[in-house]
This record gives C-alpha cells, structure tokens and sequence, in this order.
C-alpha cells in the first residue's frame, strides 16, 4: 500500500483554512505589499527615513492587517495598496521580514526556496530583484509549476506574518496594552 504525501502546497492551504483566511485574498494582499516594498524604501530613503521609523504605528498597522486578512471585503483595492505602501514605507517592516522569511525556511521541507522566491524577487532592494526566469533557472522549478510556488511562497509570507501580528495582538491585550478593538490603551 503506497501512501500519499501531503504537499507544501496542501499544508499552506490547510493553515490558511485553519486561521479563517482566504488563500488567493491572502495573495493579493501579500503580493502587493511584497511589490510596494522596493518602492517604499526607496521612496523613504529619498526622504530620509525619520518619517518612516514610527515605532509607534506598528499596533494600528498590526491591527489593520489582522482585519484586513480577516474581511478582505470590508476593504477596497486602493484602500489595500494605501495600506501596503504605508507598511512598506516603515523601518521596522524589513527586520520582520527577515524574521519570516527564517520561518519560511523551517516551515518545510522546501521552505528554504519558497523564502529564497521572496527575498530574491521581493526584498533585495530594486536594483537587485530577481525575474522569474532567473528565479526559474536558479530553484530548477518548472516552469508550467513556478507560478503556482510562488503563490505559495507569497501566502506562506503572509500567513506567518499573520500568525506573528496575531499572537502579539494577544499578548498586548493581555498585559493590557490594546482593548479588544485593538486600539492603544492610554495611560
């Protein structure tokens, strides 16, 4: 008797299926933030990056991004790209995402190239993204199979960042930090 195997694919959507999260929402969503990245650090390093390290932004954006993965309907496409380039355009979204994409690589077996697809296509800066040729060339994945991983890198990206803002959310309003509303509690 030969046993199936279940694939990477399949366990991202099952985690996807398990937090209440729309997989091809959480793509878009992602994908867009991922793509907005490049264009909002070199926007900022234009600007000079006083404006953009904010600590403080990070519950409401973490609070944004919970609801809008959690009801993407509620939300209009400019309202989403307003977001992500926002997010983007912030200091600390690059530590967190180095934070992530470690994850991805230890998520499974082949999380190592599902992190590579988005720090090589997404997170180098500009000047040094990768094409999907190359990116093709590089993991030896087929074409007519690529886009479909990169999807699922993408969602996999996502997903961890949904379950890290998730569980800070619980933390902050345990120590009483936030409400239930997810807004700062002022002292």
């Amino acid at each position: 008797m030969m046993m199936a195997t279940i694939t990477t694919h399949q366990i991202i959507v099952n985690e996807c299926l398990a937090e209440g999260i729309d997989y091809d929402e959480m793509d878009e969503v992602i994908r867009y933030l991922l793509e907005m990245f490049n264009d909002g650090k070199e926007y900022a390093d234009a600007q000079g990056l006083a404006w953009v390290s904010n600590e403080s932004k990070k519950i409401p954006y973490r609070t944004k991004f919970l609801d809008i993965v959690a009801h993407p309907w509620k939300y209009t496409m400019e309202q989403k790209r307003a977001f992500a380039w926002k997010v983007a355009c912030e200091t600390w979204f690059e530590g967190k995402s180095a934070l992530v994409l470690d994850q991805m690589k230890a998520f499974a077996a082949d999380g190592v190239v599902l992190a590579k697809i988005v720090d090589e296509m997404y997170l180098r800066g500009k000047n040094r993204l990768v094409s999907n040729d190359t990116m093709i060339m590089e993991t030896g994945i087929p074409n007519t199979r690529f886009f479909k991983v990169k999807k699922d890198a993408i969602v996999l990206f996502g997903l961890l960042i949904w379950k890290y803002c998730k569980r800070r959310d619980m933390e902050d309003k345990i120590n009483g930090i936030i409400d239930e509303n997810g807004n700062k509690i002022e002292d």
